[in-house]
C-alpha cells in the first residue's frame, strides 16, 4: 500500500512537470444525473455523480482518475441526504467518506490503492463514480452544487475540474385518482359482504 502510494506521488510529480510544458490538460468534468428531478414529498431522489474527460492525453497525463475529493452542496430545509453508494470506479481504495461539514453539506472523498496500469484498466473516459440518494421532507426546490473539488489522475497528478449543478423539485404526494378511490371502495365492500357471509350458521 505504501509502496504504491509513494509510486503515484514520485510519478505524478514527473508528469506535472511534463503538464506544464506541454500545456493544461483539458478539464475533469464533474456531473449530477438526471440533472433535475421532481418526487413527491416522502419520497427518495436517487442521484448519480458522474465524471466525464478522463481519457489518456500524453505525454502531459495517463489519464484516469487515482482521488477526488469534493462538497455536495444542498437545501437541508427541502431534502435530507439518505445514503450514498460507491460505484466502484477506483478498484481498491480508501473511502467512500460522507461526513456532514454542516447541514446541507456533504464532503465525499476516495483515493485508489490500485496500480496505474491496472486503474486505467478498470476505468473508461466517463463513469459512474457514486450515487446519492436525498428524501424530501418539505415542498419547493433546492439545487445540487459541486464545492471545492480537487481530482487527481492515475498517477496523483493534480487535475483541473469543472462541474455542472443539478437540482431536486420536491412536490405535494400523489392523491389516488376518483375512479381509483371508487374501485377501492367496491374491493372493500365486496371483502366485507363475503366475510359476512362465511360467518352465517346454516341450520343442521
Amino acid at each position: 500500500m505504501k509502496t504504491t502510494y509513494v509510486a503515484r506521488a514520485l510519478l505524478g510529480c514527473v508528469f506535472a512537470g511534463l503538464l506544464f510544458l506541454s500545456g493544461a490538460a483539458s478539464a475533469y468534468v464533474l456531473s449530477f444525473s438526471p440533472a433535475a428531478q421532481d418526487i413527491g414529498l416522502g419520497s427518495v431522489a436517487t442521484v448519480e455523480v458522474r465524471i466525464s474527460d478522463v481519457a489518456p492525453e500524453p505525454p502531459g497525463s495517463p489519464g484516469g482518475l487515482g482521488d477526488y475529493d469534493f462538497e455536495v452542496v444542498y437545501d437541508p430545509a427541502i431534502i435530507t441526504f439518505y445514503k450514498a453508494t460507491d460505484a466502484g470506479a477506483l478498484g481498491l481504495a480508501v473511502g467512500l467518506d460522507v461526513p456532514f461539514l454542516a447541514p446541507g453539506r456533504l464532503n465525499l472523498s476516495a483515493f485508489s490503492l490500485e496500480a496505474p496500469d491496472d486503474l486505467l484498466a478498470l476505468q473508461s473516459d466517463s463513469m459512474l463514480l457514486l450515487t446519492l440518494g436525498f428524501k424530501g421532507i418539505a415542498l419547493g426546490t433546492s439545487s445540487l452544487l459541486f464545492e471545492n473539488i480537487t481530482f487527481g489522475d492515475a498517477l496523483g497528478t493534480p487535475r483541473t475540474p469543472t462541474s455542472s449543478n443539478g437540482s431536486i423539485t420536491v412536490l405535494p404526494a400523489a392523491v389516488p385518482e376518483p375512479g381509483t378511490l371508487v374501485l377501492l371502495a367496491g374491493a372493500g365492500l365486496m371483502v366485507v359482504i363475503s366475510l359476512r357471509r362465511r360467518q352465517i350458521v346454516r341450520p343442521g
